[in-house]
């Protein structure tokens, strides 16, 4: 059984919802129940993946090529 739920959205988003719904002829629920239950079946994390020495080593050198005369001011 459905349960009925209010939602309310920002200045900036409301028009683009009634665009949409127009443009693709879709339900109003039905779009809020697909947007709904793909955003929370989806993972919302940030994998990190470890970055090998020889590459760490590469990036410190091309930020500091990059950056050398702010680092220097900082040293100072």
């Amino acid at each position: 059984m459905s349960k009925a739920r209010t939602v309310r959205f920002d200045d900036e988003i409301d028009p683009l919802v009634d665009r949409f719904i127009e443009k693709n002829d879709i339900n109003f629920n039905k779009l809020v129940n697909l947007a709904v239950k793909e955003f929370i079946s989806k993972p919302h994390t940030i994998k990190l993946v470890p970055v090998s020495e020889t590459e760490w080593d590469k990036q410190m050198k091309k930020a500091y090529k990059k950056h050398k005369k702010t680092l220097d001011e900082l040293a100072k």
